[in-house]
């Protein structure tokens, strides 16, 4: 009997040459460690401070974590396991991001203290890390294009190439600013007054029910100018923008904790610890997309993007119908 003729398999994508592959992991390190300081920047709100004696403190608060996280990294690098754990512990103990130095003092010695349990890891130390891991493979990158007789890669042309900045990512301002003014107009609808006080001069206050509309109809358009963005994004960027959304949460949480009392304050603490658990397991995801987006099938990367779009829809839907 005669055997069937033999069929050859897709071979899919072709396989990248080392240097290529050191090419694209060094401009995921760069757009990595870019992002990370967007956050913390975010977090720290001196970018945003209208005094300019809050922004001077807000910047301090941000440089001497900074600084802290570097020296814990220098010390991981150099195996001096001691004394990273020492500085590590002092950077868990200093005041949080969008504190001054007085504002915390101020806190009860009960709200500064660390959590049971291990401590989450702070975004600084994450960003120092990136930033050696980020030198350490430039240096490679370097070496390998000088063996292969290759000219230097500019960083700026391989993050436009191969980074988060590719085509079909809108840019991180825009969906970023729509962020900003859904959530405003969304709290400032919460906090409408339904009775307010007449005022005697200027123009006639405009009603409840107007007010309402008119927050009402920026949240929309908010949110559909950031689906119709989300629905250009690969996988990996559309999960980055779950991540954010998740991180954005979790701060929302913390900035609750430092008022909240009684019952409120042991169900925000539940929520942020669920909600920390859930940043891991997602990150953790992103990894994995990165690392292996080039070898997916088609298949594969629209059913995994098809699952991170359930996973913000079902988000969006408890944002913004439970209380805030």
């Amino acid at each position: 009997m005669d055997e069937a003729p033999s069929r050859k398999k897709s071979q899919g994508r072709p396989a990248l040459s080392p240097l290529e592959k050191q090419r694209r992991l060094v401009a995921r390190l760069h757009e990595n460690l870019g992002e990370l300081e967007r956050e913390i920047e975010e977090e720290s709100g001196h970018l945003l401070a209208d005094d300019d004696v809050q922004r001077h403190l807000l910047l301090s608060t941000f440089l001497q974590r900074l600084t802290l996280a570097r020296e814990a990294a220098k010390y991981e690098q150099e195996g001096l396991k001691d004394e990273a754990k020492a500085v590590r512990h002092k950077l868990n103990l200093f005041r949080p991001q969008g504190f001054t130095e007085e504002a915390w003092n101020a806190l009860p010695d009960s709200e500064k203290r660390l959590a049971p349990g291990k401590p989450i890891m702070p975004k600084e130390l994450e960003l120092a890390r990136i930033e050696i891991e980020r030198d350490e493979e430039l240096e490679k990158l370097r070496a390998m294009e000088q063996d292969e007789d290759e000219e230097p890669s500019d960083i700026e042309t391989l993050r436009a190439q191969h980074g988060k900045t590719q085509v079909g990512r809108p840019g991180k301002d825009i969906l970023g600013m729509l962020d900003k003014q859904m959530y405003t107009a969304f709290y400032k609808r919460r906090d409408l007054d339904p009775n307010p006080t007449s005022k005697a001069m200027g123009r006639p206050q405009k009603s409840y029910e107007e007010r309402y509309a008119y927050f009402t109809s920026i949240i929309d358009h908010c949110r559909n100018e950031i689906a119709e963005g989300e629905s250009k994004l690969n996988l990996v960027h559309l999960q980055l923008r779950y991540l954010k959304r998740l991180r954005d949460k979790a701060n929302r949480i913390r900035l609750q904790i430092k008022t909240a009392l009684g019952p409120t304050l042991i169900t925000l603490k539940k929520d942020l610890s669920v909600i920390e658990d859930q940043i891991q397991l997602e990150a953790g995801l992103l990894n994995d997309y990165q690392d292996n987006y080039i070898t997916m099938r088609d298949s594969q990367l629209q059913s995994r993007r098809t699952a991170v779009e359930k996973k913000i829809k079902a988000f969006d839907s408890l944002e913004f119908t439970a209380d805030h």
